[in-house]
């Protein structure tokens, strides 16, 4: 657990970054969805965590994809829509 919340900060940055996002979290199926967009050269990546509990623990998962976007809020809306379409396909799986 020490460890992951290591890794979360070393590639999200400063914990003001990781409040912000915090702000723009979305509940969908029993799930968090925390996107957490960053600047890249390319643009601003679609990337976020999902947050679910778990026998009383959150486990988290962070994911990423290729898409990068101009705008802050259009990566963190396509990144809320990824999120609910990785959800949606989990549960699909489970069924």
């Amino acid at each position: 657990m020490i460890f992951k919340f290591i890794k979360n900060q070393l590639t999200r940055g400063a914990d003001s970054e990781a409040a912000a996002s915090r702000d723009r979290a979305v509940e969908y199926q029993d799930c968090t969805i925390i996107p957490t967009p960053r600047k890249s050269a390319n643009g601003w990546t679609t990337e976020g965590d999902i947050e679910r509990d778990v026998d009383g623990e959150v486990r988290s998962e962070h994911f990423i994809r290729a898409e990068t976007h101009t705008d802050p809020e259009q990566a963190i809306s396509h990144t809320i829509t990824k999120a609910k379409r990785i959800i949606d396909e989990q549960l699909a799986r489970r069924s």
